[in-house]
């Protein structure tokens, strides 16, 4: 299973950075590294940012952040916080020649604009909130990569937890015959219960789940 790096690292003061990635590109335990990509206000510039910042200035543009990138193996998980962004973000990492080790997803409503039909010069992929929508979902778009999991709310972390050890994660994959992520994973127990699933990934807060362990690694 693939330990990719939330925003980059982890959530906090230096996410969806430079030093993020860094830190990242040189953990042997992280093969990929998740980030964001929304539009500055005001210039529209294509940032590397959760929340659309106010000024791009203050801002790590997505070019700035794919020619470090470019310089890494890590795989790349691109989630786009707006409609309308997909095309000009595909056609960069085509650029960059980073098309083959990326993937770039969203939730179902920022999804909706994604170039679904003909070829697909990179992975795509949606976030599936709840398990009674996976199924179609899969049918309006057929993605190449699903993502799964829960927000901050502790009670969804559980749900979640409770949903899938009924069901089968494992099972889920083989049906649908896409690769899985799930994330945010925070808690060492959390990545240990994933760990023997045959997932393609878990998306964590390496900080976080460091901690939680202890001194060791990962």
């Amino acid at each position: 299973m693939h330990l990719i790096a939330h925003r980059g690292w982890s959530v906090g003061g230096d996410e969806n950075s430079l030093a993020a990635f860094a830190r990242a590109s040189h953990d042997e335990a992280v093969s990929g590294v998740e980030f964001d990509v929304s539009r500055a206000a005001g210039s529209g510039a294509l940032v590397v940012a959760h929340d659309p910042p106010l000024y791009t200035d203050n801002a790590l543009t997505l070019d700035a952040a794919l020619a470090f990138l470019s310089g890494t193996d890590l795989e790349l998980f691109v989630e786009l916080k707006e409609q309308g962004l997909a095309s000009s973000v595909i056609e960069k990492l085509v650029s960059k020649k980073l098309a083959d080790r990326s993937v770039v997803f969203a939730f179902a409503a920022e999804a909706q604009s994604f170039p679904w039909e003909g070829a697909r010069p990179v992975r795509l992929g949606v976030i599936v909130m709840y398990p009674w929508n996976l199924d179609r979902i899969m049918r309006l778009y057929a993605p190449d990569v699903l993502f799964l999991g829960w927000d901050a709310h502790s009670w969804t972390r559980i749900a979640f937890r409770t949903w899938w050890s009924f069901f089968s994660l494992e099972r889920l994959a083989r049906r649908h015959q896409v690769p899985v992520v799930v994330g945010v994973v925070q808690r060492m127990k959390d990545l240990d219960w994933l760990a023997p699933q045959h997932l393609y990934g878990a998306v964590a807060d390496i900080d976080f789940i460091r901690g939680d362990r202890g001194s060791g690694p990962v």
